[in-house]
């Protein structure tokens, strides 16, 4: 291999941080891969499906001697995390994030990197609704991106290992500015799972008689749209309040869409209905080509 992790700390080891694990592992690019969590289980559970070697739930004792730590946890827990294991960081060390906010954290973050230790802001864009480390698996970020958030002051060769590092288990590096990734995430996912979790809710508040058949009748469209409504509720609150101004932006935005949308059905406006639902559906397959050309 071009490159070679001697020890990897997965902080978080659920979904995201188990299978980036897993994916290292199979290609022999990683030594020894060791878990931090809070709680014992689902370390003990990692252990048991050799996802990781060791394990531990003291963060500074579990980036002792790591060349490169993974902070894989929900994104208000990213900054407090990184700075409780800024004292057992080795110089030449990096580290990196999975976060789905990318703003505030990068630059609190490089903050707290003691001398000779870079940051890197990181977001792999893959995921299933399922969580836990026993949901990971290795081919996980196969076909998928990843942005990498540099500022001015991150090292370059710390940016160039956490790319190879995505890079070689199958995911395309992109770059991107902290606060516009925020912007673009807003739209393409913090919104869409908003309105999976908010539909669920608007059907789940019918009254029951009515509930009851909505549920026992939904088609696969239902199950297709709401699907990451099943998505870990806790990562999905720290989301909304770390990037509340960009979401919101992006409520109204879909608000005054919704109010259109309402206004041509009361006035019986087929023309407007058929317009916006052929200019959306020639939209996405546009966007779905462009993406399938843009896969490895």
């Amino acid at each position: 291999m071009a490159f070679f992790i001697k020890k990897l700390t997965v902080i978080g080891l659920g979904l995201i941080g188990g299978s980036l694990a897993r994916a290292l592992k199979e290609r022999d690019c990683v030594g020894e891969v060791v878990g931090v969590n809070r709680t014992r289980s689902s370390l003990e559970k990692g252990m048991e499906l050799g996802v990781i070697d060791g394990f531990t739930t003291d963060p500074v004792e579990g980036v002792r001697g790591a060349n490169m730590v993974l902070v894989a946890t929900p994104v208000r827990s990213i900054v407090p995390t990184v700075r409780v294991i800024a004292p057992g960081l080795m110089p030449g060390a990096v580290v990196t994030d999975a976060g789905s906010v990318k703003g505030q954290i990068v630059l609190d973050c490089e903050a707290a990197m003691p001398e000779g230790v870079h940051f890197v802001g990181g977001h792999p864009i893959a995921g299933t609704e399922h969580s836990g480390v026993e949901a990971s698996f290795a081919t996980l970020f196969e076909g998928s991106r990843t942005i990498l958030t540099p500022t001015a002051g991150t090292a370059k060769d710390a940016l160039e290992l956490v790319t190879i590092v995505w890079e070689a288990v199958g995911s395309r590096v992109e770059t991107m500015d902290p606060r516009h990734h925020d912007q673009v995430l807003a739209a393409t996912s913090h919104l869409p799972h908003l309105m999976a979790y908010n539909i669920v809710k608007t059907l789940s508040d019918l009254e029951n008689d009515v509930q009851s058949e909505v549920f026992r009748f939904a088609a696969s469209g239902f199950r297709d749209f709401t699907r990451i409504a099943s998505s870990d509720p806790t990562m999905w609150r720290d989301i909304c309040l770390e990037n509340r101004g960009a979401i919101l932006d992006m409520i109204d935005r879909f608000g005054r869409d919704l109010d259109l949308l309402r206004g041509w059905v009361a006035a019986g406006d087929g023309d407007s209905l058929h317009r916006i639902f052929a200019q959306s559906r020639d939209t996405r397959d546009r966007v779905l080509r462009v993406d399938k050309r843009g896969r490895r």
